[in-house]
């Protein structure tokens, strides 16, 4: 990216165990960078509410391997955001790690991928990793518009995973949102019937996004744009 053209700024949420990595100070240095220290539950990174990345050393990664750890951090990372993603930093194919052999090294990542549904991306560095998380977060970005986050083929199962399914195509709702949305409000009916009062008082929301909230569900369509039920 030229100096002086930092284009969109995007905003990161770094766990603060993470400062020391290399990753966190090379994020800031960037123009078009913002970082936020965060305690996360889960993850190392967050961008938009929406993707949680677990950053690994190669060292860290066997080490996860050995003692369970791995399974257990890929497993929270599904469940606590929608696109879940492993950096893998400084790993080299076809070497031990950390005493761990490459044949188990090999057959955790296909688990995660594989079994888990969990992407993975490698880096070489700390460096290339901050690099692969503001690709991440301009690409995400990018679909994440006016008219809300696309998410093709994704077809929830039960109650729970629909309602929590529907709040996140709320303007600035992501996972954690909607579950204290449904916790609040008791169903989808109810949040679209609240007022910008009670959807203040949801932990979390603040003042712009239940206004943001009560827009979207209220506004009528622009002029020229048909009915909002047009089968497009």
């Amino acid at each position: 990216m030229a100096e002086g053209c930092p284009g969109p700024v995007f905003r990161v949420l770094a766990d603060h165990r993470e400062f020391g990595s290399g990753v966190p100070e090379a994020l800031r240095v960037r123009q078009d960078a913002v970082v936020v220290v965060s305690t996360l539950a889960s993850g190392d990174y967050v961008i938009n509410e929406i993707v949680g990345i677990e950053r690994k050393t190669g060292n860290d990664f066997a080490r996860s391997v050995f003692d369970g750890r791995l399974f257990r951090q890929v497993s929270a990372l599904t469940r606590s955001y929608e696109r879940p993603l492993l950096l893998l930093e400084g790993l080299v194919p076809g070497q031990e790690t950390s005493g761990v052999s490459w044949a188990a090294l090999r057959g955790a990542i296909i688990s995660v991928t594989a079994v888990f549904a969990v992407p993975i991306v490698c880096s070489s560095n700390s460096a290339e990793s901050a690099e692969v998380i503001a690709t991440v977060s301009r690409q995400i970005s990018a679909v994440v518009q006016d008219d809300g986050y696309a998410r093709p083929g994704y077809r929830p199962k039960g109650w729970r995973k629909r309602a929590l399914y529907l709040l996140q195509g709320l303007p600035g709702v992501g996972p954690k949102r909607a579950t204290e949305l449904l916790t609040a409000c008791g169903s989808v009916r109810a949040v679209f019937g609240a007022d910008e009062a009670t959807l203040v008082s949801v932990p979390g929301l603040g003042p712009a996004i239940a206004e943001g909230i009560v827009k979207a569900i209220g506004e009528a369509p622009e002029s020229g744009h048909g009915s909002l039920i047009s089968g497009e």
